[in-house]
């Protein structure tokens, strides 16, 4: 009973979902204080490209608390 439409948009917004499981953030220090994320993560590109967003700044706030 769901359009067409609206499924794939869901189709891709759980696409999207699943690959921001698949993004590697990795700690910038020993004491595991900062942390980062590869600009070239493929799993990000992808994330930002199902969703319509910019990949520096989805990176900046996987990473940032506020």
């Amino acid at each position: 009973g769901v359009p067409e439409a609206d499924q794939l948009e869901l189709f891709r917004i759980l696409a999207a979902i699943l690959h921001l499981g698949n993004v590697v953030v990795r700690r910038r220090d020993r004491r595991g204080d900062g942390c980062f994320v590869e600009p070239a993560d493929e799993s990000l590109g992808l994330f930002c490209t199902l969703l319509g967003i910019e990949a520096s700044q989805m990176t900046r706030w996987l990473c940032h608390r506020k």
